[in-house]
């Protein structure tokens, strides 16, 4: 996902956050795997988790910081779509 595509879903003008959302990004990105969910920028809801967890680390970077990012500190919206792709993501 190209930064301009995050900073326009999150609705973020300049360039003061750039730094930031790209960090939050690859972190978002890091924490999926970590739930076993492949990197996949062509799936929309795979974009759609990774916006939200960006979001929520702008909005709360206290979870980055004190390295605490847990399935509670994200919420049970993120928790549903986690699963719906970790469920969409299996082979039969």
């Amino acid at each position: 996902m190209e930064l301009t595509e995050l900073k326009l879903f999150l609705k973020i003008d300049g360039t003061d956050l750039d730094t930031n959302l790209a960090g939050y990004q690859l972190a978002a990105e890091k924490y999926l795997l970590n739930a076993g969910i492949v990197k996949d920028y062509d799936d929309a809801l795979y974009k759609i988790v990774i916006t939200i967890i960006v979001g929520t680390f702008i909005e709360n970077p206290s979870l980055i910081v004190a390295g605490n990012v847990s399935a509670n500190s994200l919420g049970m919206t993120v928790n549903s779509l986690i699963t719906q792709l970790s469920l969409s993501q299996v082979v039969l």
